[in-house]
This record gives C-alpha cells, sequence and structure tokens, in this order.
C-alpha cells in the first residue's frame, strides 16, 4: 500500500513538472512576435496617498481636487494637487483621505491640476481575497487543496500565458482552444485525482461533453449566422490587426467552450467520484447498474449545475442585458441582438454539454471499474 502511495506521489510531481514544462514551451512558442503591457500605452504617472480632500462635493465643473503624497513614480516624496472629474455623483466613489490612487498626467488637459485621479489602488484587496481563499483551500483539503491551487494556477497560467498570446499571433483559435481544454482537464485530474481511474473515466466523460459543446456550438453559429463583432471590444480587436485579423466566429467559439469546461468537468468529476464509492463498497455491480447508478447520480446533479451555468452567464452580462431590455422594441428586437443570442447559445450549449456528460461519464465509469474489478479478482486481490 504504501509503494501505491508512494507511486502515486511520484507520478503527481512528474505531472506538476511535466504542465509546468509545457506551458513554458506553449509561452515561448505563441509569444515569439507578441508584446503585451506596451509602456506608450500606460496611463499612470504615479501611485500616491491621499492625504487632504480640498472640495467634499464637485464644483460646478464636477471636479473634486485633493492633496496627495506621491510615493511612487518620477515624483516620489512630493506633494501635488490632484483632480477627481464626476460625471455623475452617484455613479463613482468620492476619492477620501488615506485612500492609494494611481495618478495620471493631467498637464495635456484643461484643468486646474497637473495630475488627475486614474483609478483607485485594487489589487491588493484582491491579493488578500485569494489568500484567504488559499488558506481554506488547504485547511479544508489538505493535500488535495494545496494540488488545486497548483492546478488552478496553471489552468490561469496556460489562458493567459499560452491561449490569449495564440490568439494575438495568428494561431487557428479553433485548434488552439481544443487543446487547451484538453490539456486543461486531464492536467487538473491528474495533479488533483491523482493517476487512477477514477480521474480517467472523468477526463473521458468531459472531453466528450466539451466535443458536443463544440458541435453545437459551430453548428449552430452558421444557422444563427453569427459573426462575432456584438460590442465595441469586439470591433476594437478586429481592427487590431488589419493584415491578419482575429477570427471573431472562432472567440465566440473559445469562449462557449472553455466557458462550460469547468462545469462539465465539475459534474464528471462528481459522478466518477460517487461512482468510485459505490463500486468500493458494491464491486461486483454489473456494467449496466453502473451506468443506471451515475444517471441516476447525474440527475440529481443537473439540474442546479445547468442553472449555475446560465445564472454565470446572465451575471456576467447583466449591465449589457439591461441596456439592451431598455431600447429594445419589441421581444423579437430583443431576441434578434446577436449579443443576446451569443449568450444564449453559451448556456445552451454549455447546458446540452452537461447532460451529454452525464451517461458519457458513466458509461466510462462503468467499463472501467468493472474492468479494474475483474483485473483485481484475477490477481487474487
Amino acid at each position: 500500500m504504501k509503494k501505491t502511495a508512494k507511486k502515486e506521489q511520484l507520478i503527481i510531481a512528474a505531472a506538476i513538472i511535466l504542465s509546468f514544462v509545457l506551458i513554458y514551451a506553449g509561452n515561448r512558442i505563441t509569444m515569439q512576435d507578441v508584446g503585451f503591457f506596451n509602456e506608450e500605452n500606460d496611463l499612470i504617472a504615479g501611485k500616491a496617498e491621499v492625504t487632504e480632500v480640498l472640495n467634499e462635493s464637485p464644483d460646478e465643473y464636477g471636479a473634486i481636487f485633493f492633496e496627495c503624497r506621491v510615493i511612487k513614480g518620477e515624483n516620489a516624496g512630493e506633494s501635488v494637487v490632484a483632480v477627481q472629474t464626476i460625471i455623475e455623483e452617484n455613479s463613482v466613489r468620492l476619492v477620501k483621505k488615506g485612500d492609494i490612487v494611481y495618478l495620471g498626467d493631467a498637464s495635456e488637459y484643461e484643468i486646474s491640476a497637473d495630475w488627475f485621479l486614474y483609478e483607485y489602488e485594487r489589487y491588493n484587496g484582491v491579493i488578500w481575497l485569494g489568500a484567504a481563499f488559499a488558506f481554506l483551500l488547504i485547511l479544508f483539503g489538505r493535500s488535495k487543496g494545496f494540488r488545486t491551487i497548483i492546478s488552478l494556477t496553471y489552468t490561469c497560467m496556460t489562458i493567459f500565458f499560452v491561449f490569449l498570446p495564440s490568439i494575438v499571433s495568428g494561431f487557428n483559435i479553433y485548434l488552439s482552444s481544443i487543446i487547451v481544454c484538453v490539456f486543461i482537464t486531464f492536467m487538473t485530474l491528474l495533479i488533483v485525482q491523482g493517476p487512477n481511474t477514477k480521474a480517467f473515466a472523468a477526463g473521458l466523460g468531459c472531453i466528450g461533453g466539451l466535443l458536443i459543446v463544440s458541435l453545437i456550438t459551430v453548428g449552430m453559429s452558421e444557422i444563427l449566422k453569427i459573426s462575432g463583432l456584438i460590442d465595441n471590444d469586439s470591433y476594437f480587436l478586429l481592427t487590431l490587426n488589419t493584415t491578419a485579423p482575429v477570427n471573431l466566429k472562432a472567440v465566440v467559439f473559445a469562449a462557449i467552450t472553455i466557458g462550460a469546461m469547468g462545469a462539465i468537468l465539475d459534474i464528471a468529476v462528481d459522478i466518477a467520484s460517487s461512482l468510485s464509492e459505490v463500486h468500493r463498497h458494491a464491486s461486483k455491480m454489473s456494467l449496466g447498474q453502473t451506468v443506471k447508478s451515475g444517471i441516476t447520480i447525474g440527475q440529481d446533479i443537473v439540474g442546479s449545475m445547468a442553472n449555475t451555468l446560465i445564472l454565470a452567464y446572465i451575471g456576467s452580462s447583466l449591465s449589457l442585458i439591461l441596456l439592451l431590455l431598455i431600447h429594445s422594441g419589441s421581444p423579437e428586437d430583443l431576441l434578434n441582438s446577436e449579443l443576446i443570442i451569443v449568450e444564449i447559445l453559451q448556456a445552451l450549449a454549455g447546458s446540452i454539454g452537461i447532460l451529454f456528460t452525464i451517461p458519457l461519464t458513466a458509461v466510462s465509469c462503468g467499463i472501467l471499474y468493472n474492468r479494474s474489478s475483474r483485473s483485481l479478482e484475477n490477481t487474487g486481490q
């Protein structure tokens, strides 16, 4: 038993190292002709702490002046006066004493200050919340929680350091998104669940569900005449490189596939784990009984999971949906908007993928778990 556990730990360690190597190699390949964070686009001129607000409410021009001490930048250590411009008083947070803010250079603007409030410092709060999340993961999950943190880190690295640069570099977005989904699925399962039958069965079910989502998205994109030009952001992305414009239709495909992957992986693991426990206590179950149990378990999960997926998409676009609802002349007007159609397609394609993941995972578990049971019987264990 100890030898098996040690072997599993070595495989997990090897998977962690290999995943990092693959991500690094992918980054080197996709970033050859790509550069992010161009200093010419940086509007931040300094970081400062607000020491005094000179007028508590906006003046007739919608401006609030405040004194601050520059703590980072060319003027570090100096006290300067900056301005916060207000369009609607209830729509923004008014600057307060003690705030840490980022300043922009206002010398080119006709305002009575050399600096303007560009943004509040926000990322520190997110870092603390992320640290709390990591602590709770380790507290409740122990070693598996720690491995979950590693897999989450690798997932984010894969998206931001490999997949997004591949889009800008002109790689095939359809192929890139599929490769990324397959890599994240098996990387996550191998690192978090370990090299076992349960992880393999969940992986097969997840890949099957993602294949369904991909086919539905490609087919419905043609039927619904999706162009991908759904908002101003899409337009700016399209004009980013006029010689080799980004395939916006493929971006929609990637967004739907990657967005559905988390929920599909979740339900595949839930079913595989449940059936693993059932098989552990009732190893004489037939293939049909295992599949039936898996589908029954999936039926209890699918309602809340479909709700989770649809509500996530609605919540992420709530402001735009509300704006379109207000300015639409009729239900037909609203439902023929490409933006709304893409959101509906995301929700429905992902939910259908979840539905297919249930039987696919159940069948995978039935075949693999029964084969594993027979192997144990043949070896006399």
